[in-house]
Formats: C-alpha cells, structure tokens, sequence
C-alpha cells in the first residue's frame, strides 16, 4: 500500500516523517558517487550488491540508492562551495570533461558516513550531511515545469521515496504499477 499526499495538506509533518523512513539510511557509508542518464546524481550507501540482470552484472548498486531528477543541487564542506549541478539545457550538449571534472569533486563523499538527511517542508529543499562537513543540498525549482521527481530514495525494503513535484511526495513499493 502507498502513502502519498500533498505536503501542503497533509496532517503528520514531512519532517517527522522523511526522518522516520530515512533513519536506517542514517551511519551508512556512502560508496558509489555516480550520474545516471546525463546529469542525475546518484549515490549508493549500504551493502553493495551487482544488478540482478545479466547485461548489468558488471555494475554495483547499493542496498540505499539516492538519486536527483530534476532538481539543482549545491556541494559544500563548511561554507565553502565546491561544485553545483550542471545547467541543463535541452539543446546544449553536456561536455564530458566537464561532467568528470564535476564526479571527481563529488567522490569526495565517497567512503563517507552520511550523518544527517533533513527536509524542509515550507521549500522541499534537502541537506544530506556527512562526515567532514560535507554537505548536499537539493533545492528545487517550482518552476520547473518537467514533470520529474526532485529526488528518488531507493530503500533495502524494497520501497522508493519520491518527492516532487509540487508538494507532493509518496512512498511505495518498488512493485506497485504508477
């Protein structure tokens, strides 16, 4: 069974409850910094484990894997900036080096325990803290007009936390038809 709502309507705090799901992921170790399909972000924590189907035994995946859709993101260590998401233009090529220059700042959350995942409900805005003071930080764009998610979290229980877009998040199982 799902649960979804509208986080402008909804009775219990987004807060609370994003803490409630994500607190197992709290004291993981983030092992695989990658992006996926372009310019999505995406980290595995967890138990590393290969891909069950045959064309993608080769790659690993974590038993936790947190990914951004369409969602501008900032990468800090203190207060200092280190890199942001890419601008994504439709009609622009993404330059290669460009985007590998950008991993290799994000591998430093590598070999990382995360420490904290805090939402803000009044903006959906999202901080992932790790050890060394890094930080990552979602924050949303309501304008965006793509019909994506902000971000994804696939769990071990084999659910996925969706936010976005709007107000509006669900956590289901990853068998459940959209």
């Amino acid at each position: 069974m799902a649960i979804q709502t509208s986080i402008a309507n909804q009775k219990p705090d987004i807060e609370q409850i994003i803490s409630v799901i994500t607190k197992p992921m709290i004291g993981e170790i983030c092992h695989q910094v990658i992006f996926s399909y372009g310019d999505e972000l995406r980290l595995d924590f967890g138990e590393m484990s290969a891909y069950t189907h045959p064309k993608l035994a080769h790659l690993r995946k974590g038993s936790w894997q947190f990914g951004t859709r369409a969602t501008p993101w900032v990468f800090k260590q203190g207060e200092q900036v280190l890199t942001s998401s890419l601008p994504v233009e439709i009609d622009v090529e993404i330059d290669e080096t460009e985007i590998d220059a950008v991993k290799k700042v994000l591998q430093q959350l590598e070999n990382k325990e995360l420490i904290d995942f805090v939402i803000y409900a009044h903006n959906i805005s999202l901080t992932l803290v790790f050890e060394g003071d890094y930080q990552l930080i979602l924050q949303p764009d309501f304008q965006d007009d793509s019909g994506l998610p902000y971000w994804e979290l696939f769990m071990p229980t084999e659910q996925v936390l969706t936010v976005g877009t709007g107000l509006f998040w669900e956590c289901k199982s990853i068998h459940e038809r959209y």
